[in-house]
């Protein structure tokens, strides 16, 4: 079994049913995972790619707990006769709102630890933070 059929197969044990979220959450995986092979490879000469990779492994954590909220809290939790949203508003501030904000706080304090005490190149956090919004449409338009 190849390496993508492990990661398809884990990401639907997982929760991701829909073949497009599935797709580039697994794409998001892979690049950030071939970066930091790359920047590992590379860190005794530069720590740029390192740094781009670390980034991007940390919005990959953030994209599989929001794409994985999203999938699975909100539509399975909707009652039919809700008409005002009442109770999609609810589910989004418990728990995706919720989760989504420590998580970004939890990204903040690795940026600030990252650019104040490592002296990281802050170019190289925001071509890591730019991983999954390149990634993502490639995969989307690649399905059509």
């Amino acid at each position: 079994m190849c390496v993508i059929e492990r990661i398809e197969g884990m990401l639907w044990r997982r929760g991701f049913f829909l073949a497009g979220v599935r797709h580039a959450m697994r794409n998001i995986f892979l690049v950030s995972a071939m970066l930091f092979a790359a920047g590992a490879v590379l860190a005794p000469w530069t720590h740029i790619l390192l740094w781009v990779a670390l980034t991007a492994l940390v919005t990959c954590w953030n994209f599989y707990d929001l794409a994985k909220a999203v999938q699975h809290v909100l539509p399975a939790s909707i009652p039919e006769g809700d008409r005002k949203g009442e109770a999609v508003t609810a589910i989004v501030k418990k728990r995706v709102l919720l989760r989504s904000q420590i998580r970004l706080f939890i990204t903040g304090i690795f940026v600030y630890i990252a650019l104040v005490v490592f002296h990281a190149s802050p170019f190289a956090l925001a071509a890591g933070f730019t991983v999954p919004v390149i990634v993502i449409p490639v995969t989307l338009l690649a399905l059509r």
